[in-house]
């Protein structure tokens, strides 16, 4: 009997020792950090450098700004005339019309890195996108979105508003 009451005193002892130690911080900050820099990265291992993005008001669960951010490979002469994706990689999203940082997460909010020549979307939720500004022209903005060493995107960005 005296060994069971000693085995159950270590099992105690012991779950509340892990119980206090999860309760520990953990508050270690953001999930993301971003880079004072023109929006940059690799999709699938090709580099992307921002060059245009079109933004627009979208009804999805709400009313949303959806954006389409281009490379700076491809001349674009009037963005909000492009139909398709281009033959350059590209990155989509959406988020609410309103100022403020929105975290990424696989049940909240992702951003979609697009690959045309292997048509290969990757689906990101890790980082975060910040709007800075709503003007009636343009929204300005800055992404850190991360999926794996051959997929990420920092920096900052403009969209012209183009409407259908």
């Amino acid at each position: 009997m005296h060994q069971s009451r000693q085995i159950k005193f270590t099992l105690i002892l012991f779950l509340t020792t892990l119980i206090i130690s999860s309760c520990g911080d953990d508050d270690s900050g953001p999930s993301f950090s971003f880079k004072d820099q023109n929006l940059q990265g690799t999709i699938d291992g090709k580099p992307f450098e921002f060059g245009d993005g079109t933004v627009d008001t979208l009804q999805i669960q709400g009313e949303n700004l959806y954006f389409n951010l281009f490379d700076s490979g491809e001349p674009i002469e009037n963005v909000c005339n492009i139909f398709g994706f281009g033959e350059e990689v590209n990155l989509f999203f959406y988020v609410p019309v309103a100022v403020g940082v929105y975290e990424l997460g696989p049940q909240t909010r992702t951003i979609t890195l697009f690959d045309p020549a292997q048509t290969l979307n990757i689906i990101v939720s890790s980082g975060a996108v910040e709007i800075l500004s709503i003007s009636e022209d343009e929204v300005t903005g800055r992404i850190d979105a991360r999926f794996d060493g051959n997929s990420s995107v920092n920096g900052n960005f403009s969209a012209v508003y183009c409407t259908n």
